[in-house]
């Protein structure tokens, strides 16, 4: 999508630090707000915003709070576009297990590649596995 098209966009890079995302994900929800997005598409979007970057501190860069999270963002009436990139070794999203096997039930991994997969119109992530894109758009 054209750059010009989008009506918001935040990029930055901040160290892993929950506290951080937390404000990025409050901005993020200001400015959907702001565009009337639907209180379900929020409530995807909020929750597929904190799964992807409490994997990418968490998981990917062990809460080290000398890695950085690489966070990108844009937004326009339909579409949500976002990029979070850390600075771990990265993982294979097709080798987690399914939380929803009756054998992966108990653990307690894999949980947040599922929601955000179920609340996205589309998450790829890049083959070292330390970068997630994803899109929602707005219904319609």
């Amino acid at each position: 999508m054209n750059a010009q098209t989008w009506k918001w966009s935040n990029t930055c890079s901040f160290a892993s630090d929950m506290a951080t995302a937390h404000k990025l994900i409050d901005q993020v929800m200001d400015q959907l707000e702001a565009t009337e997005w639907s209180s379900k598409e929020k409530f995807a979007i909020n929750m597929a915003l904190e799964e992807a970057l409490v994997n990418a501190i968490q998981h990917g860069n062990d809460s080290d709070p000398n890695k950085q999270v690489h966070f990108a963002c844009n937004l326009n009436d339909n579409l949500i576009a976002v990029r979070i990139e850390d600075e771990g070794p990265g993982f294979d999203p097709d080798e987690v297990p399914d939380p929803t096997d009756e054998e992966h039930i108990m653990i307690a991994h894999g949980r947040g590649v599922l929601l955000i997969k179920n609340f996205v119109t589309r998450a790829e992530w890049n083959e070292k596995g330390n970068i997630i894109e994803f899109e929602k758009e707005r219904a319609v």
